[in-house]
């Protein structure tokens, strides 16, 4: 009995959870320090360090995707306005290629002699500034916080509002570190029948992807029988 709850405990706290993690570093009073305070207390030393990197590699390709579905919605926009000036006169865009030429030679040398650095991304601004200090006996809205610096962080402001206005549950400890099975009996019936219904229904589904069978009452009749010795 103790090895099967360890093995639903491994398996409970043994990988990284990514999404309540992106919900830890979206609040400004945390940001990476949260994990940085966290991962050592759950993991070893290994497993923290892999686990913080692994989480930094997830963390940066989901603002990648905001950032790119960002940039198509801008562009969007600008198709738009950009249809609507494509009625320049001839002689119009002839005088502009004839004023802009010199500038156009005079950026092409400034690429050769000059080297640009790469500019950083909001998400790197963000998590290089400090935590936000706030008192832990005041109320916070971190929903709040993100609506005020919306044009200072116009991506990680949408990032957070879909991840941190997920709601938050809870399952128990009697449910999840439990080596029985879940059995829905008289005080259990609070849950709606179709509440119950779509339990079964995902449970057996998810068999069924995964190729797992379920024991027949048969079967565990015959596994309880003592079978005589000869």
């Amino acid at each position: 009995m103790v090895q099967k709850m360890k093995e639903k405990f491994d398996k409970y706290w043994g990988e990284c959870n990514l999404l309540m993690a992106v919900g830890s570093v979206l609040d400004p009073r945390c940001k990476m320090r949260l994990l940085e305070f966290t991962f050592p207390k759950l993991y070893n030393t290994f497993e923290s360090e892999s686990n913080i990197r692994e989480f930094q590699k997830h963390l940066y390709a989901i603002y990648k995707e905001y950032a790119d579905a960002g940039i198509e919605n801008l562009q969007g926009s600008k198709s738009n306005s950009e249809s609507q000036s494509s009625n320049i006169s001839t002689q119009n865009i002839r005088e502009q290629a004839t004023f802009s030429s010199g500038w156009s030679e005079f950026s092409s040398y400034l690429k050769e002699i000059e080297m640009v650095q790469p500019e950083k991304s909001k998400l790197d601004v963000y998590l290089e500034e400090g935590c936000h200090r706030h008192n832990p006996n005041d109320a916070f809205d971190a929903l709040g916080w993100w609506k005020l610096n919306t044009y200072k962080f116009p991506v990680l402001s949408t990032l957070a509002r879909d991840i941190l206005a997920i709601p938050i549950t809870t399952v128990a400890s009697e449910v999840t570190f439990s080596a029985g099975g879940r059995v829905i009996d008289k005080y259990r019936t609070s849950l709606a029948p179709a509440t119950v219904e779509m339990l079964m229904c995902g449970g057996d589904w998810c068999r069924k992807r995964h190729g797992v069978t379920k024991k027949t009452k048969v079967e565990k009749q015959l596994l309880t029988i003592d079978l005589p010795i000869d």
